[in-house]
């Protein structure tokens, strides 16, 4: 079985939006190819699942080539197993030890919906799916504020008893710090492009490696302070947050590609921090202090079509 595509850039995007609404979806004009890119085809074979489950489910990877042609041949097992296209921009980092080349970096830039291997007919085998993408800048005002991401955490600081909640945007990721009981917690959290099978679902907001610091014999603490109660409701409130924000970049783009954003499906392909004001700390007997206030800002990639096959 061949899945195959061929990913475009938008180039003009008032030419595109006219040309795809006046051909029923195949656009003529305002679009160039995309050039290298990574592709995966995503399945969830063996468990029926594209995510968790007992067995990871398995993928399969290609590189375009300079005109952004991919091409997949999947193994007759896959048969009756369901597939989704995920595509990435290619770019790096610079290494962390000295004297080793970048390290790549993998951005989102389209996610298909999700489709049965036995439903792809043999014509639509043998053609070359044509998907475009525009990478979208979004407004700061539609990014994640200090304000927002307070009101988030002081519901969830309630809910779980807290004594204090604090959680602070950075310029590069987001500082919490929580106590309770006596105990410390702190980490980092970091917002992403979601990869999600859930196309409505656009950004992930993670948070990295939790450190708890308890005072005293932690059998004696435990009997106040649950670490794994704290950590798993953190983890929620920022899911909840990452859904309301995914909302968000769904309805701005759709003002932006009136008459096809329906037919569209976005992915976050950078995150940026915006500042966005000072705060300002008036000490006794010294100046005052500044402190930078950001904003975390999604950009969206909007792709059509949403439906390959």
């Amino acid at each position: 079985m061949n899945i195959q595509g061929k990913l475009h850039r938008i180039t003009n995007v008032s030419a595109f939006v006219a040309s795809y609404v006046k051909t029923g979806g195949k656009p003529t004009t305002g679009f160039a190819p995309w050039g290298k890119a990574r592709v995966h085809l995503g399945t969830d074979f063996p468990g029926g699942d594209f995510a968790g489950g007992f067995i990871p489910p398995m993928s399969l990877k290609a590189d375009t080539n300079s005109q952004g042609v991919f091409k997949f041949d999947v193994p007759e097992a896959f048969a009756n197993a369901r597939g989704r296209v995920v595509a990435y921009s290619i770019g790096s980092t610079p290494s962390p030890f000295r004297g080793l080349p970048p390290i790549p970096v993998l951005d989102p830039i389209y996610r298909s919906q999700s489709f049965k291997f036995t439903e792809v007919s043999a014509a639509e085998q043998a053609q070359v799916q044509n998907i475009f993408i525009f990478p979208a800048k979004t407004p700061t005002e539609a990014g994640v504020s200090q304000e927002e991401l307070n009101a988030e955490l002081g519901a969830l600081k309630k809910s779980q008893k807290l004594d204090k909640l604090r959680a602070t945007i950075g310029s590069h990721h987001i500082s919490v710090a929580a106590e309770k009981s006596g105990g410390d917690l702190t980490f980092k959290a970091h917002v992403r492009g979601s990869t999600s099978h859930d196309l409505e679902r656009v950004i992930e907001i993670k948070a990295g490696e939790i450190d708890i610091d308890l005072p005293g014999p932690d059998f004696i603490v435990g009997l106040c302070v649950d670490e794994d109660e704290i950590e798993s409701s953190i983890r929620k409130g920022l899911s909840k947050m990452s859904a309301k924000v995914s909302k968000a970049l769904l309805n701005e783009l759709d003002k932006q590609f009136p008459g096809i954003a329906s037919q569209a499906t976005v992915s976050v392909w950078r995150t940026r921090h915006v500042q966005t004001g000072d705060k300002i700390i008036k000490l006794p007997l010294v100046p005052d202090v500044h402190v930078p206030v950001f904003a975390v800002v999604p950009d969206g990639a909007l792709g059509v079509p949403r439906k390959l096959y």
